[in-house]
């Protein structure tokens, strides 16, 4: 091969050639890293070794994996910790534990309880409830069959689902569910529903008050610039005249009405109230916010056609809102057990059971169970019926008379033989 090169060339390799094959050393510092190139490229990565670093102080990726934990494909298909899956670039995937180039991890983390959505609040403490305002926590609203309850009885049937006893207080009486306290006044402003949460609050302390004020305050311009004063007031009430509750406060709702043109006024408002929750965050005092506006609060077409109370629908979102402070109170270790008073029971409902209101509801209840039995004794009909049906779809029969007959029967009838004579 040599001999076949131009002169030239091997002239002037020659002396390279020579100083290779006289240092060893030099050979194999040129060697290691083609090698290492060579695996590299190939693919060909011991994964234990590539992976065994530490990223930014993390333990290795392989200890990552533990026992009981299901880890998800791509896919939706679930492994637990001896088959993780990496899914390619490619698409396909594989439950092995190694991770090759151009593969992405996909881990699901172990499945847990939230409090608040599968578990009681405070391990299921009773929840004495003040709720505090006006007309718009009365339940009022111009729209037809409107019951009163506003957001109480929404509220209070997803507390008692999660496992907590409540009793709504107060020195009122509004709506058809029978646990309906209240203290709320139509028309009132902040300094009026200050006064009457006096008269009330001492006689039953409760541990958890929702507050929803300032709207007269806005229809009837009452100093807004101020309004964040009177505001406090009442807060600090609350929580000094019963020491183991929790306040919600709330922002007002949206308003379209034109004859007290308030609208603007609870644009003044709401950024008050906002950053009275904040100061109150600062504090580390017991106070969360319901934000009923923004994105999924109540809008301009959850309220009914006099402009400021909402309907049925609106009432709802409120409850989902106060629901979701509550819970937010919870998981800040916000919410106490309530003061032991003789006469006000865990459960308002049971508060009832000596009134004539609570025969209605008891009558009610058998009415629903009578009725679901009849259900249920027609759908059994229905089932023995369709089952029958099913069976002699089943099971052939005889022969029908008049049966349609076979196509050479057919053909023999359309085409009668012909005799030549």
């Amino acid at each position: 091969m040599i001999d076949k090169l131009p002169r030239q060339l091997v002239a002037r390799a020659s002396p390279f050639i020579h100083m290779v094959l006289a240092r060893k050393r030099l050979i194999l510092f040129l060697c290691v890293p083609l090698l290492l190139i060579a695996v590299l490229f190939s693919g060909a990565v011991n994964v234990d070794s590539e992976w065994s670093h530490k990223l930014e102080g993390l333990r290795p990726i392989g200890e990552s994996i533990q026992n009981g934990i299901n880890y998800v494909a791509g896919d939706g298909s679930n492994y637990d910790s001896s088959g993780v899956v990496y899914v390619h670039t490619n698409g396909s995937s594989n439950s092995s534990t190694s991770l090759g180039h151009g593969s992405t991890k996909y881990i699901k983390s172990k499945a847990y309880k939230r409090p608040g959505y599968e578990l009681p609040l405070g391990s299921g403490m009773p929840l004495r409830i003040m709720a505090l305002g006006a007309s718009t926590t009365r339940g009022d609203s111009p729209e037809e069959d409107i019951d009163n309850n506003g957001f109480r009885r929404p509220l209070r049937e997803r507390l008692t689902a999660i496992g907590n006893p409540v009793n709504f207080v107060g020195t009122q009486r509004l709506g058809n569910m029978t646990d309906n306290d209240i203290e709320a006044y139509p028309g009132v402003v902040t300094e009026t529903i200050h006064k009457n949460a006096k008269n009330a609050v001492p006689k039953s302390k409760p541990n958890l008050f929702l507050v929803n004020a300032g709207s007269n305050d806005c229809f009837q311009h009452i100093d807004i610039d101020n309004f964040y004063k009177r505001y406090d007031a009442l807060v600090e009430y609350l929580l000094n005249a019963s020491p183991r509750s929790t306040v919600v406060i709330c922002t007002l709702l949206p308003t379209w009405d034109e004859r007290f043109n308030g609208r603007e006024e609870v644009w003044r408002v709401n950024p008050q109230i906002r950053r009275l929750a904040k100061i109150y965050e600062e504090e580390k005092k017991p106070v969360v916010l319901a934000e009923l506006q923004g994105p999924d609060g109540v809008q301009d077409g959850n309220i009914a056609s006099d402009g400021m109370h909402p309907g049925t629908a609106g009432y709802e979102m409120m409850a989902t809102k106060m629901y979701e402070a509550i819970v937010e109170a919870d998981a800040k270790g916000f919410l106490q057990s309530p003061v032991a008073i003789e006469g006000i029971l865990d459960d308002g409902d049971a508060e009832r059971k000596d009134e004539k209101y609570t025969a209605w509801v008891e009558e009610k209840v058998m009415m629903d169970n009578a009725t679901m039995k009849a259900q249920e004794k027609e759908i059994n009909i229905m089932k023995a019926e369709l089952a029958r049906l099913r069976e002699e779809a089943k099971t052939p029969g005889p022969a029908p008379t008049g049966a349609v007959k076979s196509a050479h029967e057919k053909k023999d009838i359309r085409f009668p033989k012909l005799f030549v004579v």
